[in-house]
């Protein structure tokens, strides 16, 4: 962003901004602070950013997610600016610095703050300022004195304007004007930038700040998706690795607990063999019926041959009743881990921020009392599913989120119902309703498993091995993830997907 659009949007702001109340501040982004100011035109969102290549200050419209921690300085304006009334926005003539003065407090007791942006590249900041002592109170960027020679950019320290560049080019525009069109006109490159004069060609606007949202807008929708999507990943991928690593834990358990299991063998050697067995042996000697050979049992010298057999015996009940409880645990697990790579399909596919926050609230947050449902109903929204009518002309629901996967098995099946999910791949589940008096065909079949692949990750990855379950052999474990499930019997088809025409 050059000198004279600074400038002219610096104007603008301090046409529309002072008088107004800071309500809300956001960091969506390590290097942008978001200001919603209450002002007499409304709410304004005023998008400030650090980054050294995108550096700019403008209003925007997009819509701008307020992540659920702020960072620290986000929080460190918050106690500081939040409910302050801005008194002037102001650029300084020689270089790319935007002040807004800023006051808090009753008539006795005014506070002043001033924030300062600094659009320097590499060194671009956010500051904060207590004007009277021209004090840094703390800053976005912390920048010791090694990393620029001669200016320091620290809490505490006192601030400075940034020394005069050579060779700076100062706009030969002239001061701010009211009511000045802004343009987006193309430059070498494929490039787009604001001009104060538009041209033939250009896309015209009534402001530059409306320029500039619109300019910067794309990126910044693209940069605030990327954010949100790895910040609601984050906890389930993080779930993945832990389910992932305690999977081969509960197989060792497994392997281990089937050698004391094999010991009941063992007990039934010592039976047969009772006579040859005296109280003080470590081991004996017998043959093994099932191989014919030689076979060596350790035994208990503290006991008689009986007290050898029942312990042998004993330990072996033991470890078949541990290895069963190991073998659920290791089915649960697996269950747990499919749902959550489900989970995480869905947040990978989101199209944009409203599905992203839509999935995390459906998912992650819990629901509040008064909006839960009543006991033994559940809150059914029709942007939970899509839905398709099949060659036979059943109805057939995808889940969009994990609680859309939850919806369709626990409200809208019913035996009889077939249910659809890719083999060993994330997905959605999908539901053929059967309709009464009417069979399903092979091709309703087809086309329920082409739609449970073309909504997962194996989508043209060629033909793909589907499950395909009566409903009333599907059930979902209480208290368990969204989306999780556990399938009693089942068969299989090959489909390499296909995507049918929705019925909304």
């Amino acid at each position: 962003m050059d000198l004279a659009v600074l400038q002219q949007i610096a104007g603008e702001l301090n046409e529309l901004l002072p008088g107004g109340f800071i309500q809300k501040i956001h960091q969506p982004l390590p290097r942008e602070i978001v200001l919603r100011i209450r002002s007499r035109a409304g709410e304004l969102k005023l998008m400030m950013s650090a980054d050294p290549l995108l550096g700019r200050i403008h209003l925007t419209k997009l819509k701008i997610p307020n992540p659920p921690r702020p960072l620290r300085f986000c929080a460190f304006l918050r106690a500081h600016l939040q409910g302050a009334r801005v008194v002037q926005v102001d650029a300084a003539g020689t270089d790319r610095v935007v002040r807004i003065l800023a006051v808090r407090g009753p008539e006795q007791e005014k506070v002043r703050r001033e924030l300062v942006l600094e659009l320097l590249g590499r060194d671009s900041n956010i500051i904060l300022i207590n004007p009277d002592d021209q004090v840094i109170m703390d800053c976005l960027h912390h920048i010791p004195e090694k990393d620029t020679g001669n200016r320091i950019v620290l809490p505490g320290s006192r601030y400075s304007f940034p020394p005069a560049r050579p060779n700076r080019v100062i706009s030969d525009y002239g001061p701010f004007k009211a009511g000045t069109h802004a343009g987006i006109s193309s430059i070498s490159g494929g490039k787009k930038k604001i001009t104060l004069q538009p041209g033939p060609g250009d896309e015209a606007f009534s402001s530059v700040n409306e320029a500039a949202d619109a300019l910067y807008g794309a990126e910044l929708v693209s940069a605030l998706t990327a954010a949100l999507r790895r910040e609601v990943a984050s906890p389930i991928v993080a779930r993945i690795k832990s389910l992932d690593r305690r999977l081969p834990k509960i197989e060792d358990d497994i392997k281990r607990i089937q050698e004391y299991a094999d010991r009941q063998e063992e007990g039934e050697l010592i039976k047969s063999n009772l006579s040859r067995i005296r109280k003080g042996m470590t081991r004996v000697q017998v043959r093994d019926w099932s191989t014919g050979r030689d076979r060596e049992i350790n035994l208990n010298p503290a006991l008689d041959p009986v007290g050898n057999m029942n312990l042998i015996f004993k330990k072996g009940a033991k470890a078949k009743r541990g290895k069963k409880m190991a073998q659920e645990r290791l089915r649960v697990t697996l269950e747990e881990k499919k749902a959550f790579e489900d989970l995480l399909y869905f947040v990978q596919e989101a199209a944009d921020i409203s599905e992203l926050e839509r999935i995390a609230a459906e998912t992650v947050k819990p629901q509040a009392p008064e909006n839960r449902a009543k006991k033994g109903e559940k809150k059914v929204s029709e942007n939970m599913f899509w839905s398709f009518t099949s060659p036979g002309g059943h109805l057939v629901l995808v889940g969009r989120s994990a609680t859309g996967n939850d919806v369709i098995v626990r409200n809208k099946s019913r035996k009889g119902d077939l249910w659809f999910h890719i083999k060993d791949v994330p997905g959605a589940h999908v539901l053929l309703t059967r309709k009464e008096n009417r069979p399903v065909k092979p091709e309703d079949r087809e086309f329920g498993a082409g739609l449970a692949v073309h909504f997962s990750k194996g989508r043209g990855k060629g033909k793909m091995e589907v499950i395909v379950a009566d409903a009333g052999d599907i059930s979902r474990p209480k208290g368990s993830v969204p989306g999780r499930v556990s399938v009693k019997k089942y068969t299989t088809i090959l489909s390499a997907g296909s995507q049918g025409d929705s019925v909304d």
